[in-house]
């Protein structure tokens, strides 16, 4: 072998070392992505917004009667028992003090009371003796009549007399105990202000919690002032204030959840009602929005939410829909094309876009109708240098 055909040997050998090494290091490298692999599990449709605890019954305590209210022996949180915890009590007023000139009116009433009385006691005793003076002549009229000495007239006018003089000393009577009666009144205006009276006591028409104390001191009051607000715990609800666009799609009795509460559990609710008209809110961003509020009755033991109490803020979510076994990829996964879902499944080691048609989008996962099965690789969070047909590597 020549040295020329030697140094050609050479020559080409690094050539092709050379063209390989640079066939190496140009030759695209696969894109290294993060997957996840399809599967399947229980999914639901859910909307969930914030609102507060309350109780579905409450009963406000007014005064049945007035006078004054002595002070409540109640404080906000007690327990009352319906019919036998003791709510308030109820004296009358006692009289005004009287300054020199009303006291001295009063005791000319009370003079001229008793003058009218003893005005009515005489005209009684003379309408008394005209009453036994008719009734007399009556008597000897109806002897002589009997004997055929008078006339009838005469016997009829005599008994019309003395009836009439009889009706005059029944009005007399009436009319002595009218003055009596106004002279009772005049003297209760003197009346010194120290008489309690006999007192009233209010007690509790239910049983639960005392939530508000509208009155607590000592006052005067009349009736129907409020006192106090009862609350039944037992009836213990949640009214949450969910946007109209989602509030639509709530209908009563669908499941539900109270969450984020400060209790160690989730409790089980029903939606009880959602109510028919909506409001205005403000967001703390200033943004107005339409909501409107959605009662969710707890379903769970009273011992489940013991320390919940009414106006505590609370969260709670409401099952629209619920799947025992679907098919379910990483919301990361999907990406839109022309408008439409899909995904891209990696298949021998080359990234392919595939249409999807998806269900229930939770903040998770996601529903796939059809386009991708159980136990397939999606790309999750695909970069812009992800196509169709790329070569892709797994982290």
């Amino acid at each position: 072998m020549t040295k020329t055909r030697i140094r050609w040997i050479v020559t080409s050998a690094l050539g092709l070392a050379t063209a390989a090494i640079l066939a190496y290091l140009l030759w695209p490298r696969p894109l290294d992505v993060d997957v996840a692999a399809v599967r399947e599990g229980p999914t639901s449709d859910v909307v969930a917004d914030q609102g507060i605890a309350r109780v579905r019954q409450s009963y406000i305590v007014s005064a049945p009667v007035g006078g004054r209210l002595e002070r409540l022996p109640l404080e906000v949180g007690d327990v009352v028992t319906a019919n036998s915890t003791v709510v308030a009590c109820i004296r009358p007023v006692a009289p005004e003090f009287l300054d020199p000139r009303a006291r001295a009116q009063a005791e000319a009433a009370v003079q001229a009371a008793r003058g009218a009385l003893d005005t009515a006691v005489a005209q009684r005793d003379r309408l008394e003796a005209e009453a036994r003076r008719t009734g007399d002549q009556l008597a000897r009229l109806r002897d002589l009549a009997r004997q055929r000495v008078i006339a009838e007239q005469e016997l009829d006018n005599a008994q019309a007399d003395a009836q009439a003089a009889a009706h005059a000393l029944r009005a007399g009577e009436g009319d002595i105990a009218t003055k009596r009666a106004a002279l009772a009144s005049a003297q209760l205006a003197l009346t010194t202000p120290t008489s309690r009276g006999e007192m009233v006591t209010v007690r509790s028409p239910a049983s639960g919690l005392v939530i508000h104390l509208l009155q607590q001191s000592e006052r005067t009051v009349s009736v129907g002032t409020q006192l106090a607000e009862i609350g039944d715990t037992a009836g213990l609800e949640a009214a949450i204030e969910f946007l109209t666009q989602d509030a639509v799609k709530i209908r009563a009795g669908q499941q539900a959840e109270i969450y984020n509460w400060g209790g160690p559990a989730d409790l089980s609710a029903e939606v009880r009602r959602v109510e028919p008209a909506g409001f205005t809110k403000v967001s703390a961003l200033g943004v107005e929005e339409q909501r409107t509020l959605v009662i969710l009755q707890f379903a769970a033991p009273a011992s489940a939410c013991a320390g919940l109490a009414p106006g505590y803020r609370v969260w709670g979510r409401v099952y629209l829909r619920r799947v025992a076994s679907a098919t379910l990829a990483p919301v990361g996964a999907l990406v839109r094309n022309n408008g439409n879902w899909a995904a891209y499944r990696v298949e021998l080691g080359r990234a392919r876009l595939r249409p999807i048609q998806i269900g229930t989008i939770t903040d998770r996962d996601a529903e796939i109708l059809s386009g991708v099965a159980p136990g397939d690789r999606l790309i999750v969070y695909p970069s812009d240098e992800i196509a169709d047909g790329v070569r892709v590597r797994a982290r």
